[in-house]
């Protein structure tokens, strides 16, 4: 159990600084599913599978950006939880004995047709983390300008951290309630009936074949989809390289 609390903090404040990425600071694409994923799976042991699992979530993602007011699905939470609860969860059906299939490392995909199912209707709670964050935020902003105004040039710095921390702290939160919850859900897979995991594969297909048709749209749509695509892919291909040495 302290190992999966672990891991779980790890993924979480991980996941929690990436997310700042999307719309708090920086914004210089790392919080993309191909870079957040292998940089989770890093952390927990395999950085080649969270390659494989962001590239397939990159796909499903690719023309969802936050913009203004519109809060689409929170792409780099879900994709924290995904990657996180598939390798959690594979790491302990191995250490159980549970082998589905007899072949070494096949698990992953039961695991992860398991995970994409339970992880997408938490796409909710990370909606309403964000918006509420959002609300906090916007509060800072008026803070912020109010100092400004007055030329208080340490009061608009602060007022600003402040936004950045809430964003943080709620994700960080978020991530680790739900990955942690992911992870024990791992252990029904096993009781489930047989024809169910079995099926469980069709999940990470569905996600495939969802995220070609998704990137095909966007790409064709708008060129800057595709220069952010493989901008994002070099990105990933550079952090790969630097972890694995």
């Amino acid at each position: 159990m302290k190992g999966i609390v672990y891991q779980c903090f790890l993924a979480s404040v991980a996941g929690g600084l990436l997310s700042l990425d999307r719309t708090a600071a920086f914004q210089i694409m790392v919080s993309r599913p191909i870079v957040t994923a292998p940089i989770v799976g890093y952390l927990l042991g395999d950085a080649i599978t969270g390659l494989l699992i962001g590239g397939a979530l990159e796909l499903l993602w690719i023309g969802e950006i936050p913009i203004g007011g519109h809060i689409p699905a929170h792409e780099v939470m879900l994709t924290v939880i995904i990657t996180a609860v598939s390798l959690m969860g594979q790491k302990a059906l191995n250490g159980i004995g549970f082998d589905i299939l007899g072949i070494y490392g096949a698990n992953i995909l039961f695991v992860l047709g398991f995970t994409v199912l339970i992880a997408l209707p938490m796409d909710m709670i990370c909606k309403k983390a964000d918006a509420a964050a959002r609300v906090f935020n916007a509060r800072f902003f008026h803070a912020a300008s109010a100092a400004l105004e007055k030329d208080f040039v340490q009061g608009v710095v602060i007022h600003n951290l402040n936004g950045i921390g809430i964003f943080f702290v709620l994700n960080f939160l978020t991530l680790f309630g739900l990955t942690f919850s992911g992870a024990l859900l791992i252990y029904l897979l096993p009781h489930l009936p047989q024809m169910v995991v079995m099926a469980l594969p069709l999940a990470c297909g569905a996600v495939f074949l969802t995220g070609l048709s998704s990137a095909y749209t966007a790409l064709y749509r708008n060129w800057l989809s595709t220069a952010l695509f493989a901008a994002a892919i070099f990105f990933s291909a550079a952090v790969i390289l630097v972890m694995t040495g």
